[in-house]
């Protein structure tokens, strides 16, 4: 069975230089310093994601308008890179690997799908 319960939050240390720890000080109320923070981060973390998924719909018009690319693109899919993982450690349990990859796969897709919100 899976943990479904919502972990508790990770506390991390930061290190401001002191210019900046005085201004979050003066701008901010001592007890709402975390929250400002953490919305801070989430905002830039979900700028950085619509910046890829510009990246991606930019890529995709280029790969319309050249198909070439896509034969690239497919070269590159297919190619053989490295050897098996087998090859390289043979201690590698492939069997655990993906029962484990399944379980962490079931519990990201179960995450998405409460994430997304209800119509």
């Amino acid at each position: 069975m899976l943990n479904t319960q919502t972990p508790p939050p990770k506390q991390v240390l930061l290190r401001l230089p002191d210019d900046v720890a005085e201004k979050l000080a003066r701008a901010v109320p001592p007890r709402q310093r975390n929250t400002f923070l953490v919305n801070l981060v989430r905002q830039e973390l979900e700028k950085e994601d619509l910046e890829l998924v510009a990246a991606c719909d930019a890529l995709n018009a280029m790969k319309a308008v050249h198909p070439e690319l896509l034969i690239e693109t497919q070269e590159w899919l297919d190619a053989n890179l490295t050897g098996s993982v087998d090859d390289v450690d043979p201690t590698f349990d492939r069997e655990t690997f993906e029962r484990e990859f399944a379980i962490a796969q079931a519990a990201l897709s179960a995450k998405t799908v409460r994430a997304k919100p209800q119509k």
